[in-house]
């Protein structure tokens, strides 16, 4: 059966093309999210109540499955949920064939097992980078995040939408950090996000910065962030290995 989130989907996907309003959902959340007075300027055609509906109903979904209460997902992902990614390749690439590039993450629990087998015991962490080079929707961030909370996540990858939801998940999860639109392989770069920069250090609430390359990797009570080098997160997506070092 349908959730709310689904319901509206299905409402506003009757006139527009599903991939659009999947995409221009996620541009509004992070423009209502952002830390500062001045959004960006876009132009959601009277379409933002339906929005700010979605926007809760995620929220709502989110908070469902990783609640105290429901133990039995929440032993699965160690405290997070990726409702954004799920339902874009269930609904969106799947029901609606719609998508630029039919990606397929990588299932959650898969993400967890194998950060649990890579992130060393008794490593304080605090400060130093972990880093997603193809980060899809974020879900080896957010089980790093889970084992290594005082860690900062980066993440990259080449595809837009891919890249806002996992803005919006680190935003949700409180994960401090940064995505990076770009190619990973050529250096090109087209637009940066650092999230929860000040969560912790004067801002209690979630939020979302408009940055640039250098921005990313600059995070208040990091000290050298230049010089520090990333751990890296390597999915070698052929044989779904992971590495950190």
């Amino acid at each position: 059966m349908a959730n709310d989130f689904e319901k509206i989907f299905d409402r506003l996907t009757n006139q527009y093309d599903p991939n659009k309003i999947f995409n221009e959902f996620l541009d509004y959340c992070i423009d209502i999210n952002l830390f500062t007075t001045k959004s960006q300027g876009l132009d959601f055609q009277g379409r933002e109540e339906y929005y700010f509906e979605m926007f809760k109903e995620w929220i709502k979904i989110t908070n469902d499955h990783i609640g105290e209460d429901n133990s039995e997902i929440n032993s699965g992902n160690n405290g997070w949920y990726d409702y954004l990614g799920i339902f874009y390749e269930n609904i969106v690439q799947t029901k609606y064939k719609a998508g630029a590039r039919g990606q397929f993450f990588t299932p959650a629990d898969v993400c967890q097992v194998m950060t649990e087998l890579t992130i060393k015991d008794n490593v304080d962490y605090t400060g130093k980078f972990v880093n997603d080079c193809c980060c899809g929707s974020g879900r080896f961030l957010l089980a790093a995040h889970s084992l290594m909370p005082g860690a900062i996540m980066t993440g990259s990858d080449l595809d837009d939408v891919a890249c806002k939801m996992s803005v919006l998940n680190f935003y949700i999860h409180g994960v401090r950090g940064s995505i990076i639109h770009q190619n990973t392989l050529t250096g090109e770069t087209f637009q940066c996000w650092k999230i929860n920069d000040y969560l912790g250090y004067g801002l209690p609430i979630p939020h979302i910065q408009l940055t640039d390359i250098v921005g990313a990797y600059n995070f208040i009570g990091v000290k050298n962030t230049n010089e520090t080098k990333p751990i890296e997160l390597n999915k070698q997506k052929e044989t779904v290995q992971t590495k950190l070092w």
